[in-house]
Formats: structure tokens, C-alpha cells, sequence
């Protein structure tokens, strides 16, 4: 499903209007608010059913659609064992709910992202493409019911006890899971299979023994350090995200050999050990041509960048979405190049990107990939370039977004592509400068 996400008043930013893409990138100065909306976003996609945002859901449908919701009601109550019943509810119906829930949890929400009542949000909304008829189908069988959403392509079940002893729990349930599925905007997206890259992943990959569970629990649980010296907690992005690396599943057959193995080969020159390898939880590094490996804290800062990602592709389950932080971090123009290549093989295998960078070289890569695309450049000329198929991507899977400070508050906007290229002001107009002053040197040098 389509639809556009509306932020006003949100730390730095003072208006934006964001349509995810596959391959989303928020490029534009420092302090211009692109890590905060990549957090928002993240929170977005792993909000779970008990979120605070859906807090009063079905109250509020009874209340403005009391219609809407007798007709789950009856729908569920009504289909006898045996009988399979469907309904039609107006999308505009939902997205209302959704909006009027928005608008009174959105602070909460936003305060919970970054564990600090501080940071407020002015709007939060979301606007679908069109308009259109959500189809709610009940099928009741002879111990649980099945309850599924046609659009969201999800289905709830139910046993027969609980159906029968709350029939206003079921309807809930459904309201608030088609509610989910508005504020997402897509299928299967869940706080497991969301994953947030923080800037700092380094640093936090090399402390994670010592930062350890119990002490970010305590951390984020800001309410017992009122009568204790003052404790900043971290995150949630960045919670997840240390959680995320002590919970990989070890026996999780990955989907993304070819793309491990090229990284580990292309950019990291060595392969990462962890777990099964190695006997325990340590992870460490074995260069190419070397039988001895490495601890991470005494390889490179490419290694050390890399390793949280291939960690993900390797260990973990359910991965649907990757927000990332400044990708090129550390890492050389070439290889800037290369981890271009990899945001588009990722989206390529079906995961969704959504990134700030800084990297014109990664934007550049992208240009050309999009050209390419659009060409429909024959095998020939992608094994002459040192591509494959994989390495393509079409416009139509690519956002990015412009963000630029003006002091007190910063501007967002979509890029739309001139001649197949996205033109990234916040890169030409450095470029430029820094041109002008090279060429005023060498004319008072010929002076």
C-alpha cells in the first residue's frame, strides 16, 4: 500500500511529506534532522500491537464508526462452524481511526523513541494513495477461526474458547491489526524483522560485553534513577539493536550466501566467525590466507563496520527492513562504491533500505545503476562493467530526500530524477566551492 507519511515540528524539521521506497536515502547536512526521522521510521515498522499508538483504538472506532465496528462484531458472533463470511469497510474509515489516534498518542510515541519527554512531534499522519474497500474475511472451522484482511495480506487465529468467551477481544484484535497495517504501509513488518544500524554500531560492537543486558535494562528504565545520579539511557533503535546482536539464532539457514560471501570477499577480505565457529559467543575475524583468527577489537575499522550487517544477513530471521546510518562510515571511495553496489543487491533480494548518507559516491552509484535499468543494458556491457542483473535498479525503487538546515528549522524534499539522474545539491554546491577556492588559490599562486 502506497501512502504518505506527514511530519511537522519534529526536532530540526519543519515539514515533510515521505513515501518510503525500497530503496529510501536522506541525504543533506549535519543536524538537519535526518537521524531523527530514520529513527521514526524504524519505530514505525517494529510497532507492535500493544504499541502506544493504537492505546484506545477500539473505543474510539465504537465511538465515530459505531457502524464499522458492529459490523466485525456481527461478522465474528455470526459465522457459525462451518461458515465463511466477508466484509467491506471504507479504507477511509481506518485511516481516520488511525489519524484521531495519531494525533493523540504522537508525543508518547515520539517520547518512547528516544526515552525523553522532550522531544515532541508537531503532526504525525498518514495520507494512502486512493481510497479503497479493506475486505475482512471470517472462516470459522470446528476448533479456532480465522480472521484475515485481503489488502494487508495477514490473518489472525483464533481458538474456539476464546472466541466464544470474548467475541469484544477478537474485534479488537482485528481492529487494531488493520490499524497496524495502515501505519506501517506494508506486510510482515514487525519489531523482530526491523533492524535500525546506529552511526556508533563500532563502538557499540566492540563494548556489547560490557554493555551488556541487564545494564540496558536498568538504563532504560529511566523511572528508578529519580533519588540516583542522573543515567542518560539510550535509544530504542539502539536497545534493539544491542538486543539484536545477542539474540542471532545460530541455526538460521540464511538466504544471503552469495550476497555474505561477496562482502566477505569484495570488501572485508576475510570472513567473521561467531558462535557454532568458535564454541561460544565471541566474534572474531579470519583474514584471507591466514589460519589464525582475529578478535574485532584488534582488526580495522572496516572490518568492524561491516560486521553488524553480516551478522544480520547471516544470523538473523525474519529480516524485512534495515535502517542504516551513514553506511560509507570508514570506509574508502572504493569501497564506498562497493557498499552502493550492496544497498541495491539487498533491495534486490526483497529487503528494504532506508539509509542517511553523505556519500556522493554511493548516490552516484545508484545514478548509474538507475541508467543502466533504464537502458536495459544488455549482459554484454553489465560483464564489461564487472555487474550482474542483481546490480540493476529502476527509479521507480528509489526515494531520496533533500534535507537542509536554514538555522532554525530544516526543509525536506524529494528529489525527482532529471534525466534519470537524482541531483543532490548538498554534494554539487561542496563540490563547487571547494572548486572555487582550489581555482582562487591558483590564480593568486599566477599573480
Amino acid at each position: 500500500m502506497k501512502r504518505k507519511l506527514i511530519i511537522e515540528d519534529f526536532g530540526k524539521i519543519k515539514k515533510a511529506e515521505i513515501e518510503i521506497s525500497p530503496l529510501t536515502l536522506f541525504v543533506g547536512d549535519n543536524n538537519s534532522g535526518k537521524s531523527y526521522l530514520l529513527s521514526l521510521i524504524w519505530a514505525i515498522y517494529a510497532a507492535e500491537r500493544n504499541s502506544v499508538i493504537f492505546r484506545g483504538a477500539t473505543e474510539l472506532l465504537t465511538e465515530e464508526h459505531p457502524q464499522a465496528y458492529h459490523n466485525v462484531y456481527d461478522c465474528i458472533s455470526n459465522t457459525k462452524e462451518g461458515m465463511k463470511q466477508r466484509i467491506k469497510i471504507s479504507s477511509s474509515v481506518f485511516v481516520e481511526i488511525l489519524n484521531r489516534l495519531l494525533e493523540r498518542n504522537k508525543d508518547k510515541f515520539v517520547a518512547g523513541i528516544f526515552n525523553s519527554e522532550q522531544v515532541m512531534i508537531g503532526k504525525l499522519a498518514i495520507i494512502p494513495e486512493q481510497e479503497f474497500e479493506v475486505t475482512i474475511t471470517v472462516k470459522n472451522t470446528e476448533d479456532a477461526m480465522e480472521i484475515s484482511c485481503k489488502e494487508g495480506h495477514f490473518s489472525l487465529l483464533f481458538h474456539g474458547k476464546s472466541i466464544k468467551e470474548d467475541i469484544g477481544f477478537v474485534t479488537e484484535k482485528v481492529v487494531e491489526d488493520v490499524l497496524r497495517w495502515f501505519f506501517k504501509g506494508a506486510t510482515g513488518l514487525h519489531g523482530r524483522s526491523t533492524v535500525y544500524l546506529p552511526a556508533a554500531r563500532t563502538g557499540f560492537m566492540l563494548a556489547k560485553n560490557v554493555i551488556n543486558k541487564v545494564g540496558r535494562q536498568v538504563a532504560y528504565d529511566v523511572t528508578d534513577f529519580e533519588d540516583r545520579e542522573e543515567i542518560q539511557p539510550f535509544t530504542k533503535p539502539i536497545i534493539h539493536f544491542l538486543n539484536m546482536v545477542e539474540e542471532l539464532n545460530l541455526d538460521h539457514k540464511t538466504e544471503y550466501e552469495d550476497i555474505i560471501e561477496w562482502m566477505e570477499t569484495a570488501m572485508a577480505h576475510g570472513r567473521i566467525q561467531y558462535g557454532n565457529e568458535l564454541n561460544g559467543k565471541e566474534i572474531r575475524y579470519l583474514p584471507e590466507g591466514s589460519k589464525q583468527s582475529l578478535p574485532l577489537r584488534t582488526t580495522s575499522a572496516v572490518v568492524t563496520e561491516l560486521t553488524p550487517l553480516l551478522l544480520l544477513l547471516k544470523y538473523r530471521r525474519s529480516l524485512k527492513a534495515i535502517c542504516y546510518e551513514e553506511p560509507e562510515m570508514c570506509l574508502h571511495p572504493g569501497l564506498q562504491q562497493e557498499m552502493g553496489k550492496l544497498l541495491v543487491r539487498l533491495v534486490n533480494h526483497g529487503l528494504s533500505m532506508i539509509a542517511t548518507t553523505h556519500s556522493d559516491i554511493i548516490v552516484q552509484h545508484i545514478n548509474n545503476m538507475c541508467r543502466l535499468k533504464e537502458m536495459d543494458a544488455s549482459r554484454e556491457l553489465l560483464e564489461k562493467l564487472g555487474l550482474t542483473e542483481e546490480d540493476v535498479i529502476s527509479l521507480e525503487k528509489v526515494s531520496i530526500y533533500q534535507f537542509t538546515d536554514l538555522g532554525e528549522y530544516s526543509t525536506v524534499e524529494k528529489l525527482i530524477p532529471v534525466d534519470g539522474q537524482f541531483q543532490v545539491r548538498t554534494f554539487s554546491n561542496a563540490l563547487m566551492e571547494i572548486l572555487e577556492q582550489t581555482s582562487e588559490i591558483q590564480d593568486f599562486e599566477g599573480e
